[in-house]
């Protein structure tokens, strides 16, 4: 099934100004296409503590669900965001035990924050990813989003750069 699977990594996380609502931004290295996921506030936090390292006084849920994982002999293998429903992307984490295998139905900002605690893969499908923008018709764009980065791995980037 991998085969019909491309590999998405996170580029970034921007804030879209119209909307007010966080945008996580996946890239594919094998591709470089991009695929922006419009996603809560909460979940967006729950992204960024884990890409910085900080570590809440308490586990927030995403957490909780990783040591919960980990206590009990699971493993996260990826997170798959294979189709649309309603013009927004459904997913699914794929984990095991021992020789069983699961499958969950997740909304994809969750997957993406559990993938990161879990240091586990995040792939698209086909389909997702033929929706996805190539870097230049992204970057061409980028005045029509009109957005705020809020964190990008690392790198120096103007406010206004979506």
């Amino acid at each position: 099934m991998k085969e019909n699977m491309i590999q998405f990594t996170i580029k970034g996380i921007a804030l879209d100004e119209e909307s007010q609502m966080p945008i996580v931004i996946l890239q594919s290295s094998e591709t470089s296409r991009i695929i922006p996921l419009w996603i809560g506030p909460f979940e967006a936090s729950a992204i960024i503590i884990e890409i910085e390292g900080v570590r809440p006084p308490r586990p927030l849920t995403h957490d909780l669900l990783s040591e919960f994982f980990s206590k009990h002999h699971y493993k996260l293998q990826y997170v798959y965001i294979y189709d649309f429903i309603d013009e927004s992307h459904i997913a699914k984490i794929i984990y095991k035990k021992g020789l069983r295998r699961f499958s969950l139905e997740i909304r994809p900002s969750d997957g993406i924050a559990l993938a990161l605690r879990s240091d586990a893969p995040i792939y698209a499908s086909q389909i997702v990813a033929g929706t996805a923008y190539t870097d230049q018709k992204f970057l061409e764009n980028i005045d029509n989003y009109q957005s705020e980065m809020l964190y990008f791995n690392n790198e120096t980037i103007d406010a206004h750069i979506m």
